[in-house]
């Protein structure tokens, strides 16, 4: 009986530990709505600055980051209520029109952090304008950050650029390109993980990431911060409309869904009989997802569909694909499409690369390798 007792007390001991060793998910931020309670002033809320009315020049975090307003003026037609309007500088004219926020040691995070932002350009944003400066705290220095909208492209569709400044140098970060139209909201967002990777999202998507290696946080300046426009000339603001600028300690969620591949392997043999990649599917959102289906494919070819089950906030499903190793030895993309109906649709879509190689001739000596280390074996046959 003692012996029983025990066995069940190290067991629920260990059941405890594993647990609370289970990380939570971080679900994803509501920032389609206008941010409120925990979104607007929790511990992780730097500053925010919503432009509501009676309160248009406010730090909303409750921080005090306040601004000032220098030529550029609030506009009532905002996202969600009032808002940040500026205007063009050079080459049409090289003036500053921005909302200028005093320096202050939280404006420039330790580790990572997020900046994120609506904007409503303007059709003075156009093929003629060059590049629009949305956030500046870095100017032509090596401290803090600077974000920008890059010059048009042929087809008129501009990257959004990220530059970090690490003291005595600065990395810069792109996002792919994009059409900004006039009189249309578009969220645009940028996360650092302070570990050298900076990631864009557009409307809750992700929009490009690079990694430099060897970075870590950026180094804080003596400049103030300015929305709408750069530190110093030529100045060249953002022509259009800002609203719910937010900038946050930590790497922030936007999307609805988190689509993980979990198996390692990306490379098979052909007719190599039971091939299949493995992913998890887990709900970022704060309300269940349901009726979500999963469509995959190798570049069309291949086409299979899975329909989750209902998933909690922060709960995971797993999914397996077979892979058709009857294809042609090439290299191939697996497509994953995400689509959930209801009353806010949505659909998403990731690639992930796969290759099929031929088969090994049966006269070919094999390839031989070192090993001896518990598991290498196993291992060397995954490979």
């Amino acid at each position: 009986m003692r012996f029983s007792l025990l066995t069940l007390l190290l067991v629920a001991i260990c059941c405890e530990t594993l647990a609370a060793e289970k990380p939570e998910v971080q679900l994803r931020d509501p920032w389609e709505s206008e941010y409120s309670g925990e979104d607007a002033t929790g511990k992780h809320v730097i500053a925010l600055w919503d432009f509501k009315p009676g309160a248009q020049t406010k730090d909303a975090s409750g921080h005090g980051h306040d601004f000032t307003l220098e030529d550029a003026k609030i506009n009532p037609a905002g996202r969600f209520g009032s808002c940040l309007e500026s205007f063009r500088g050079w080459p049409v004219e090289d003036k500053r029109h921005r909302a200028a926020v005093k320096n202050h040691p939280a404006l420039t995070p330790k580790g990572p952090f997020t900046i994120e932002m609506w904007i409503n350009p303007k059709p003075e944003l156009d093929a003629e304008y060059p590049s629009a400066i949305l956030f500046d705290k870095k100017y032509v220095s090596h401290n803090d950050y600077q974000w920008v909208l890059g010059q048009p492209d042929r087809s008129g569709a501009r990257a959004m650029q990220m530059n970090l400044g690490f003291g005595f140098d600065s990395s810069s970060f792109h996002s792919q390109p994009a059409k900004y139209e006039p009189g249309a909201w578009r969220h645009i967002a940028f996360t650092y993980d302070g570990e050298g990777t900076g990631s864009f999202f557009l409307d809750g998507k992700p929009w490009g990431s690079r990694q430099v290696a060897g970075r870590k946080s950026v180094v804080a300046g003596g400049h103030n911060l300015f929305i709408g426009d750069r530190v110093g000339s030529l100045y060249h603001g953002f022509p259009g409309l800002i609203d719910q600028v937010r900038l946050s300690s930590g790497v922030r969620r936007f999307g609805r869904v988190q689509f993980q591949r979990t198996s390692d392997r990306s490379c098979f043999v052909r007719m190599e009989p039971e091939a299949r990649v493995s992913f998890s599917v887990t709900n970022l959102q704060r309300e269940p997802l349901v009726e979500g289906v999963v469509t995959i494919s190798l570049d069309g070819i291949a086409r299979k569909q899975f329909k989750l089950p209902k998933l909690d906030p922060g709960a995971t499903t797993p999914i397996d694909y077979p892979i058709d190793t009857s294809l042609r030895p090439n290299p191939y993309r697996l497509i994953a499409r995400l689509n959930i109906p209801g009353p806010k649709p949505h659909q998403s879509e990731q690639a992930f690369p796969v290759r099929i190689v031929p088969r090994r001739p049966a006269d070919r000596f094999p390839v031989v390798m070192w090993g001896g280390a518990s598991g290498d074996m196993e291992q060397l046959k995954r490979i």
